[in-house]
């Protein structure tokens, strides 16, 4: 429910301050007062498309706020998008700059203006010449009748089953041109595969075989200081010899001389394991002309697979994996297309298993729905008019069903029914969109409903009518609505006169609640535009019951 409106330097608003309660509250005021301009301010936080011209001459922005207490289904909502709520209330705040720049807050956080406009839906349900216009959508009346017949969570859980059938039906196309595809390409892969299976790439091996044969192309230089540095060696190890028997003659005089023999003897039997390694490593050196020939074959094929199969032997490998998989589906793919046809035909099954159930529910649900408006319109001063909801079933099943919903209305007597997008003129329109609306009263989460221009094209007792249904609406529901009407504004619990005056020059539009003398005024001023005796004493009797 809306309980607060603030309102700073939008259009002809310096600033505008509205509390909100529940029950009936209308907004009147003369042409161009600025009605229409506070309506304009709730659409924003509504989420409807800001205007920058909108931003009251002088000021750099306009600002809108608005208070909100949350239903069950708005707190959800609010949880899925990560904002919190305190003791269910939102606060949401849409700013306009000159620079052609806005935001959306709710609670602090930022939305932007199509979450905003979900979230407004939620929040108050806008019945105005604009929703008017939408009864002529075939998605609003079924969705109306949804609602109203109970259906929405039957219509979830059929759509959850026709995406379930387009997934399968998806996957069933897809393996099928997959596998046509594959079949005219499987002796290629094929080939393909054979030939890598048979090169058995390994990484690292290309790098093994160009530092084997880098290796082999200086091994004659290699072999020669090799060769040189053992004889040195050897010509060492026997100079060591002869100083290691000295060295041991002279210690059998001086005992302080064995730790240098033994150093010596040390270093003797490392250089001679030194000369050792170098003449086996020598003796490894040799690379056969066969060997050399494989070695360059190898390498030759490992960069030629390379090469063909996507650049590196990391690319082949997974390539060569693909190959085999893919043909070993194709070799199952009988298999696999059976399993997957099964599949959706038990998908197709369980959908139109579904689809019965929603149109027994949507065609049990339009008879009752289509008797209540029927009453209410004739409430509402058409007492001749014969309303009736039709479902009938569509060609093939859609995403919201297996039906065909169209709402026939026959406003006078003696007409036959017909669509209502070809017959109904503004005011009958008006007066069918409150009767869906007193209809459904008791459904639907939105604890808001703003009327504007509800009272197009009507007047006298049928005005009246339309006044005593808002009213019953709002025993149910918070109704706020723009009129024109005395006998609608007679009948609300909070009456706000809108009106414009002249302040330093410039034009502001105001609000202020009226009640006692100030409201007899008002509504006179509706009924003859003036505060006649005549007017005054017509204005206290519709206004009897509320004074």
């Amino acid at each position: 429910m809306l309980e607060s409106l603030h309102v700073r330097n939008y259009v002809l608003i310096d600033k505008l301050d509205l509390e909100f309660t529940d029950g009936l509250t209308v907004l009147t005021g003369e042409t161009g007062s600025g009605k229409s301009i506070i309506l304009g301010a709730l659409g924003l936080l509504l989420g409807q498309k800001a205007d920058k011209e909108a931003v009251r001459k002088g000021s750099d922005m306009a600002e809108v706020s608005g208070t909100f207490s949350i239903s069950p289904v708005v707190r959800d909502w609010c949880k899925d998008h990560e904002i919190e709520c305190e003791e269910d209330e939102l606060v949401l705040r849409r700013v306009i700059r000159t620079n052609g720049r806005s935001s959306f807050s709710v609670n602090g956080t930022a939305l932007n203006r199509s979450e905003g406009e979900e979230l407004g839906m939620l929040l108050v349900d806008v019945s105005s010449q604009h929703a008017h216009q939408s009864l002529m959508k075939n998605e609003v009346l079924r969705h109306v009748l949804d609602e109203a017949s109970s259906s929405l969570i039957l219509l979830d859980e059929y759509r959850n089953a026709f995406r379930s059938l387009k997934e399968a039906e998806e996957k069933l196309e897809e393996t099928r041109r997959l596998s046509e595809k594959g079949a005219e390409e499987a002796d290629y892969m094929a080939f393909c595969l054979k030939e890598l299976e048979d090169a058995d790439l390994k990484v690292g091996e290309e790098e093994e075989l160009k530092e084997k044969l880098s290796l082999q192309a200086s091994s004659e230089f290699i072999a020669e200081n090799l060769s040189s540095s053992q004889d040195e060696l050897r010509s060492a190890l026997s100079s060591l010899s002869e100083a290691l028997s000295s060295l041991r003659k002279a210690e059998k005089k001086d005992t302080s001389l064995v730790e240098y023999s033994e150093r010596l003897e040390s270093s003797s039997i490392e250089i001679e394991d030194i000369q050792m390694s170098i003449r086996d490593h020598l003796s490894s050196m040799s690379f056969s002309e066969t060997e050399i020939e494989f070695m360059n074959q190898r390498l030759s094929v490992i960069q030629r697979m390379r090469r063909r199969f996507g650049g590196s032997v990391e690319a082949a490998l997974a390539l060569m994996a693909e190959y085999r998989e893919k043909l070993e589906f194709i070799s199952d793919s009988s298999e696999v297309l059976s399993s997957l046809e099964k599949k959706v035909e038990e998908k197709r099954k369980e959908l139109l298993k579904k689809g019965e159930i929603l149109t027994a529910k949507r065609k049990e649900g339009a008879i009752a729905f289509a008797s209540r408006i029927e009453s209410n319109l004739r409430r509402l001063g058409m007492e001749s008019a014969v309303f009736r909801i039709d479902v009938t079933p569509l060609d093939e099943p859609g995403p919201f069903g297996n039906d065909k919903i169209e709402y026939l209305i026959a406003a006078n007597k003696g007409e036959k029914t017909s669509l209502i997008q070809n017959t109904s003129s503004g005011g009958e329109l008006s007066r069918l969109m409150l009767a869906m609306k007193v209809s459904m009263k008791d459904k639907g989460s939105v604890d808001t409903m703003l009327f504007d221009e509800v009272d197009a094209g009507i007047g006298g007792k049928v005005a009246l009518c339309v006044a005593k249904e808002l009213k019953e609406l709002s025993s149910e529901k918070q109704v706020i609505t723009i009129t024109h009407l005395a006998q609608i504004a007679s009948e609300a619990h909070r009456h706000y006169k809108v009106y414009k005056k002249e302040e330093d020059g410039r034009t502001i539009s105001h609000i202020s609640l009226i009640e006692g003398e100030d409201r007899v005024r008002e509504i006179a001023r509706i009924l003859s535009g003036d505060e006649s005796e005549i007017s005054l004493s017509h204005a206290r009797a519709l206004l009897q019951n509320q004074l």
